[in-house]
Parts: structure tokens; sequence; C-alpha cells
């Protein structure tokens, strides 16, 4: 194969390689370097003796876009769709007070800039 060639393939494959590796590691170094990257808060309201309304409010300051951004809370999910820097997201759920166990779970997911799907669950937040 033509030496030309061949540096011509490898440079293509390194830019693909290296656009695919960097966000992960620019939202790597974040996440270590800045303890604010991710604010994650919740709030409720009694609303009458049944029902309770929880909020969930999630804040990124990062410079890495978090794409499909869900959180599951007792068979409900909360879409918050995409997170681009220094955005705050709120959603909220109306929950019967009875169904809810002491420590209920929570699972946070989402993608870090649409290639990497991050898992997180929370057990006893309550």
């Amino acid at each position: 194969m033509n030496t030309l060639l061949k540096l011509g393939i490898g440079l293509v494959a390194f830019l693909i390689l290296s656009g695919l590796i960097t966000p992960a590691i620019i939202f790597v170094y974040e996440l270590t370097s800045k303890p604010d990257l991710i604010d994650f808060k919740t709030s409720y309201e009694q609303l009458n003796e049944t029902h309770v309304k929880v909020v969930f409010s999630i804040t990124y300051r990062g410079s890495v876009p978090l794409n499909d951004v869900r959180l599951e809370v007792l068979n409900n999910t909360l879409y918050f769709g995409d997170l681009p820097k220094n955005t705050t997201l709120t959603k909220y759920v109306i929950l019967n007070v009875s169904s809810v166990p002491e420590y209920p779970e929570v699972l946070i997911s989402l993608k870090i800039a649409g290639i990497y799907r991050l898992e997180l669950r929370i057990r006893g937040a309550g």
C-alpha cells in the first residue's frame, strides 16, 4: 500500500478516535476539578393529606453537553432532555404519600456528548 495512503488513513483514524475520546476526558477532568459541576436538588410541598409534590432540579456547569437526561423515581420517569452549560432544569412529580417507601431508589441516566451512557443509582435517597 502506498505510504501516503497509509498516512492519510492513519490521520483520519486518529481524528475520529480523538473526537470520540475527547468529550469523555474533558467531562472526567471537570468532574474531578469542579465540585459543583452537577448540582442535584430536591424539595417537596405537601398538597393535601394524601399527596405530595416532589420537585427535582438539575444544574449543570460543564462544557461538554449532557444529553437524554432522565430521572426515574418510584415508577415515574422525568425526562429533562439536553443540559447545555450553565443550565438548570426543573421537573416535578406528584406522589401518594402512602405509596412512598422510607428509602426510595432514584436512577439518574444521561449521555455524555451524546456518546457515552452514564447511570447513577442512588439507594436510600430520602
